[in-house]
């Protein structure tokens, strides 16, 4: 894979799911608002994301009204089955294709 031939650390596993704990807090610093695509290279949404780790995003994207979070899934099922568990607010746009 090319991201990884070019030593993008990040890309070590791939296209594999792996979990980036160490980025959750960084919108938290930030001033100046920022539309963030979340999860760019992949899906929030899919199976192999834990609930609890999709839990920490909503929190850190809840607690930062400044910026835009835009998250695009293909998985439908998955927003309806979870929708609830999470706190929606207006700087929280979802996207399904």
């Amino acid at each position: 894979m090319r991201l990884r031939a070019m030593g993008a650390d990040r890309y070590a596993n791939g296209f594999e799911v792996t979990l980036q704990e160490d980025l959750l807090n960084v919108p938290l610093g930030w001033i100046k608002p920022r539309l963030v695509f979340v999860n760019s290279m992949s899906d929030l949404l899919h199976e192999s994301v834990p609930v609890e780790y999709i839990a920490q995003i909503f929190e850190v994207m809840n607690q930062c009204p400044q910026h835009t979070f835009q998250i695009l899934t293909k998985r439908s099922q998955r927003v309806m089955e979870l929708a609830d568990r999470f706190l929606w607010t207006d700087n929280i746009w979802m996207g399904v294709s």
